[in-house]
């Protein structure tokens, strides 16, 4: 395997990783108003790039944040070898366990639907990038 094969597949790990912490995290919290209408797009920094780069920065603090806490990192990894449904229920059982985990993952995990709300994404920041996977 070529170091850009490895390099694309540690990054769609990442992905898929903050993925399902964020999917699983997101539940509990969801608490939307649908009357309000979606913000409009903000034009200049709703690029490829800028994404890129709030994903890169997320998955660096989660990478971080998750080498300090092993019993979420380990949560994570067995939720991660499960299919996407169970993995999902698997890790938002931990994080309802572990409240004070699962508010500083959302923390961490902020700029990610931020940008998602200010840019006008339909499907999740992580999800727009896993299309590198077939790359």
């Amino acid at each position: 395997m070529t170091q850009a094969a490895t390099r694309v597949r540690r990054t769609v790990f990442a992905v898929v990783a903050a993925g399902v912490a964020g999917a699983a995290l997101a539940m509990p919290a969801a608490s939307a108003d649908p009357d309000t209408p979606a913000p409009a797009p903000a034009a200049d920094d709703c690029t490829a790039a800028k994404l890129a780069s709030t994903i890169s920065t997320v998955t660096s603090q989660l990478s971080t944040y998750f080498a300090a806490h092993p019993d979420a990192n380990q949560a994570l990894i067995d939720a991660a070898r499960q299919s996407s449904f169970v993995a999902v229920g698997q890790f938002g059982d931990y994080m309802d366990a572990h409240p004070d985990q699962a508010n500083d993952l959302r923390a961490i995990q902020a700029p990610l639907g931020a940008f998602k709300d200010r840019c006008g994404m339909q499907v999740t920041p992580t999800d727009a990038l896993t299309v590198l996977a077939d790359v």
